[in-house]
């Protein structure tokens, strides 16, 4: 009874939240959640959770600089939350969907990327993570995106509601559905950087963290790509740059195993390679390196 009456108060707040954002114009919601995130961030404690892991992956940066990366992160997060409501409708809002430009400095041409007939897109919660499930509709492309269902099971239905895109459990039934996807031509977006139930030790950073090796194996049975791809945004406005990189290198070996855990690996290296680009657009308070 005390967790379904937690629930609904959860539900509640995240409803308020949906309505009072969405109610102001973009610009102002994510100003304004910026700032208050920016405020409460410091005084909750998975900040210090934060300060741990960015002390852990960068040991080299000095406290002024982890402070300073932070308080840009708690940032990010609060525009993430503003602008929630309005980015939830960027498949069909010309507006929103003006704001992302394409960089082909990496891939080539955004025609050529459609031309791969299906892949895997591994991301991580970069930027505005919500932005990246959006942009690949509006290329045209069939897009799913694999998550884990919240635990509040009336915000779950309230969010997955507004997001407008398809959400695929990660399940029996979910990797079934990935399959169809990607065999239909369409892509299946994976943010790969948080920890799972089920993986294996791979390094990440300086110390192993539990990865996902399902992303390799369903590459590798199925033969098709893996594409690094990220959202990153640009300054303070709703501005956003969607960055696609070429399919990672298979490894060449008859052992599978050891090709998954390589291929694991070099997504875990991609990840690496990012957030030290950009450390202050990435999910710091996720407990990464639980055992």
């Amino acid at each position: 009874m005390l967790k379904k009456i937690r629930y609904l108060l959860e539900a509640a707040m995240v409803k308020f939240g949906i309505l009072f954002f969405g109610a102001l114009n973009m610009k102002t919601a994510s100003d304004l959640a910026a700032s208050i995130a920016k405020f409460i961030g410091k005084k909750i404690s998975v900040h210090k959770l934060a300060y741990q892991n960015i002390s852990k992956a960068m040991p080299e940066l000095s406290e002024k600089e982890k402070e300073e990366i932070l308080d840009e992160m708690w940032d990010n997060l609060g525009r993430i939350v503003g602008e929630f409501p309005h980015v939830a409708g960027i498949a069909t809002n010309k507006k929103i969907k003006e704001s992302i430009e394409i960089s082909e400095e990496t891939f080539g041409n955004i025609e050529e990327f459609k031309k791969l007939n299906g892949g895997i897109i591994v991301s991580g919660h970069f930027g505005n993570w919500e932005v990246g499930q959006k942009f690949f509709l509006q290329q045209g492309l069939k897009a799913g995106t694999v998550y884990r269902p919240l635990n509040n099971p009336y915000v779950e239905k309230m969010i997955t509601s507004v997001r407008k895109v398809e959400m695929i459990e990660k399940n029996s039934g979910g990797n079934r559905r990935i399959i169809e996807i990607i065999k239909g031509g369409g892509v299946v977006v994976i943010l790969a950087d948080q920890k799972v139930s089920e993986g294996e030790p791979i390094k990440f950073f300086h110390d192993d963290a539990i990865t996902t090796t399902s992303i390799a194996r369903i590459a590798l049975r199925y033969n098709v790509p893996i594409i690094p791809a990220r959202i990153i945004r640009i300054g303070k406005e709703i501005k956003f740059r969607a960055e696609l990189e070429k399919p990672l290198a298979i490894p060449q070996t008859a052992d599978v195993n050891l090709a998954i855990l390589t291929l694991s690996r070099s997504i875990n290296q991609r990840l690496e390679e990012w957030i030290k680009e950009f450390p202050s657009q990435w999910f710091w308070v996720h407990n990464r390196w639980k055992k």
